[in-house]
């Protein structure tokens, strides 16, 4: 069985196919790796962060912005450049600590 995990409502994704998750107020929008599929959910991002948690190849970039470290194409001066062409720049207190989860999921590899 898929690791499937529960992002609201009747909506269940497996986290390997998301690339990035946006917040706004109490809505999350969900991008999809395949670049076509994105769905909104009634759900905060700290809620659906606390579903990830399992999953060290997810980070919380910026205070609106949750990323999959397995979709990044490259990482330079400050700006991380995503698989479907976004670029998303961290913020200045996640920074230091986004290189740092880096450097430990290359260890890992």
């Amino acid at each position: 069985m898929e690791n499937l995990i529960h992002i609201g409502g009747r909506q269940n994704v497996n986290p390997f196919e998301l690339i990035t998750l946006k917040g706004d107020v109490n809505y999350t929008t969900v991008h999809f790796q395949n670049g076509k599929n994105k769905i909104i959910v009634a759900t905060t991002l700290k809620k659906i962060q606390a579903q990830l948690e399992p999953f060290p190849n997810f980070f919380r970039v910026t205070k609106s912005t949750i990323i999959n470290t397995d979709c990044i194409k490259k990482v330079k001066d400050n700006q991380i450049f995503l698989n479907n062409g976004e670029k998303i720049i961290p913020s200045r207190r996640r920074t230091k600590s986004f290189l740092g989860h880096l450097e430990g999921l290359k260890k890992l590899d």
